[in-house]
């Protein structure tokens, strides 16, 4: 059997901060590797570390230890604007809040991160992300009218409108109901085989993405176990 390629590894990961005149340890030692194509899913309680987590192997904020390394580059070897870059081009981001432009149409918030990353959208493309996500009849609807569902699949079109080889996902399924959730999580699970984008995904429910998520459950910012 064919060993699947590591495109996401930490080694060694801690994260601090300071807490008056003390030092307050969020994660401590992570050690992970997370191969292409997988959906991996960060399980653990409210304050766990698993946020922290996902935003430092997403670029989003820097380890105070430990090295993180992304299809070969070292994140702290590289510039602000080498680190942008990587962002722009290879990741997407779905958020349990939606991060959405409300009182823009769904169609302009999709097209988002062309416009930021200055890349072209590919139109075939776009059209069909709205037609698999369900949004075909909302393109010019306003944001702020669109249901909780409606609005995380707008939110999961704009991570994907760039074709990014991983998304990290932060309680992409927090704010919705158990028909939206099931929603989404088909989703994520068409896109990763027919796209085979990477998923990583926090969530505080053990079982959303069974049975094909490897699992990695953080206890007090430690890793505890992996399944």
């Amino acid at each position: 059997m064919q060993t699947k390629k590591i495109i996401l590894q930490c080694t060694n990961l801690c994260k601090s901060y300071e807490d008056g005149e003390n030092q307050r340890e969020i994660l401590k030692n992570v050690n992970l590797e997370i191969s292409a194509g997988s959906i991996c899913q960060i399980c653990g309680k409210s304050g766990s570390g698993k946020t922290t987590l996902l935003n430092l192997l997403a670029g989003l904020d820097c380890a105070t230890l430990g090295t993180i390394r992304f299809s070969g580059k070292t994140y702290g070897t590289m510039s602000e604007e080498e680190h942008a870059k990587l962002r722009g081009e290879s990741f997407g981001f779905v958020f349990q809040s939606f991060h959405l432009l409300r009182n823009v149409s769904v169609e302009e918030n999709i097209k988002a991160p062309a416009y930021v990353n200055g890349r072209k959208v590919d139109s075939e493309y776009m059209g069909y992300l709205v037609e698999m996500l369900g949004l075909k009849d909302l393109r010019k609807q306003m944001v702020c009218k669109l249901s909780g569902g409606e609005q995380q699949r707008t939110a999961i079109a704009r991570a994907m409108l760039l074709k990014p080889q991983i998304v990290f996902a932060d309680e992409p399924t927090g704010n919705l109901d158990s028909a939206n959730t099931e929603l989404i999580v088909e989703l994520f699970r068409k896109i990763n085989k027919e796209q085979g984008t990477t998923f990583v995904v926090v969530t505080h429910e053990e079982d959303l993405l069974k049975p094909c998520a490897k699992q990695i459950w953080i206890k007090d910012g430690e890793v505890q176990l992996e399944e």
